[in-house]
Order: C-alpha cells, then structure tokens, then sequence
C-alpha cells in the first residue's frame, strides 16, 4: 500500500511540476516545451563549427574560411 502511494505521490509532483514548467514558459520566463525549435538562427551556429573543424582538420581551414567569406558577402550585399 505505502509503495501505490508513493507512486501516486511521484506522479502528481510530476504533474505539478510539468505543469509549473509550462505556466513559467507561458508567461515569458523560461523555454520549455512548446517553445518553437526554430528560434534558433542557423547563421548563428555554422561559423562556431567552422572554427571546431578549422582546429580538428586545419589542411580544411582555408576552405572553411572562404565559405564564411562569402556568406558574409551575401548578407551585406542583401542589406544594402
């Protein structure tokens, strides 16, 4: 009996607490789980992995760099 209870206990603290996570996200404070994945700009983590890979494979480096180059040609020639 005390092991059903207990069980019972852990699942409504879960619950409340899932529920506690998703109030918390909804009113702006935290990113839980309906926040959308795509918030995330992929111009943000490509040159952070160009300089991982430039450190792990430098005969690449070169390579990498000239990509970023012109990534970043693009996007100002976009906002002028």
């Amino acid at each position: 009996m005390k092991l059903l209870l207990g069980a019972a206990a852990l699942a409504a603290l879960v619950f409340l607490g899932d529920r506690l996570l998703l109030w918390m996200e909804w009113r702006g404070w935290i990113d839980y789980r309906r926040t959308d994945p795509g918030r995330l700009d992929p111009g943000q983590v490509g040159p952070a992995f160009l300089a991982i890979q430039g450190l792990l494979e430098p005969e690449k480096r070169h390579a990498a760099e000239e990509q970023t180059r012109l990534r970043t040609e693009r996007t100002a020639d976009t906002d002028a």
